[in-house]
């Protein structure tokens, strides 16, 4: 018995409704003067003119950081599946798979749907849509849109659909247009209250943030700065918990960024 393959849906050619959502969303937040206004911004517009309530904004020092978040800017039932997220799927999250990852690259967004056509999704991505997003949340359409932030940071933006409709080749048009409209904003929102902590750690602090993004051991550190490794255990347990740092991956490329 012949299988089917799914068929490819070519991208929807944009309207002149969908041009005005798409200049609604961005005049929600194009005017925004720190990264927490554009979020609240985005999102609300994104839930108004797209009639999707669930949106979350995640962001990080790298693209697979975004995923390690801890505090997202959630809304509709997105919220509700943050705890389950963070404590069994970040890691297996469908857009950080290889192909949803040269998908945002390229085009800035990514669709559930176009990801799941091209049959190139790891096991664990497939386990991701099929027990977590279908099965326990009733998903039925999803997508991601990737915006640079300052300092090389990113920001990752989900949609979650209840039928394939909520997010259709006409909504990710938009979605399209939005984020390429929207890229040179966000890379010019003010440095990350993270990197601003870094500058105002103490002078040992510092050294040991530098010594981090060095690449040096704790051990090495307690060695050039002639302190226990104990000691330098609990300066970077502090460090990290002042600047809201999810890790010492994410301390260190921040770092770089503060010219200590």
């Amino acid at each position: 018995m012949a299988t089917t393959t799914p068929t490819w849906t070519p991208p929807a050619i944009l309207d002149v409704e969908d041009y005005r959502k798409a200049f609604e969303i961005i005049s929600g937040c194009h005017d925004a003067s720190t990264l927490t206004q554009f979020r609240e911004g985005l999102v609300e517009s994104l839930c108004r003119h797209l009639d999707v309530a669930n949106v979350s904004f995640f962001s990080g020092s790298t693209f697979h950081l975004v995923f390690e978040d801890t505090e997202p800017l959630t809304s509709g039932m997105t919220a509700k599946m943050l705890p389950e997220y963070q404590e069994r799927w970040a890691s297996h999250d469908v857009f950080g798979s290889p192909v949803a990852v040269r998908q945002l690259l390229t085009s800035s967004v990514a669709s559930l749907d176009e990801l799941e056509q091209q049959h190139k999704l790891p096991p664990s991505s497939e386990a991701y849509v099929r027990h977590f997003l279908h099965e326990r949340w009733h998903v039925g359409s999803a997508a991601g849109m990737r915006l640079p932030l300052a300092g090389g940071r990113i920001a990752l933006v989900g949609l979650f659909g209840k039928t394939a409709a909520d997010l259709g080749p006409h909504e990710i048009g938009v979605l399209r247009l939005v984020g390429q409209q929207l890229a040179p904003v966000t890379k010019r929102l003010p440095i990350e209250p993270a990197l601003q902590a870094i500058r105002s750690l103490t002078g040992r602090q510092r050294e040991v943030v530098k010594l981090v993004a060095d690449g040096q051991s704790n051990a090495q550190i307690a060695d050039i700065l002639c302190i226990a490794e104990d000691s330098v255990k609990k300066y970077i347990t502090r460090i990290l918990h002042q600047t809201g740092c999810q890790s010492r991956l994410e301390l260190a490329l921040i770092a770089r960024d503060a010219t200590l």
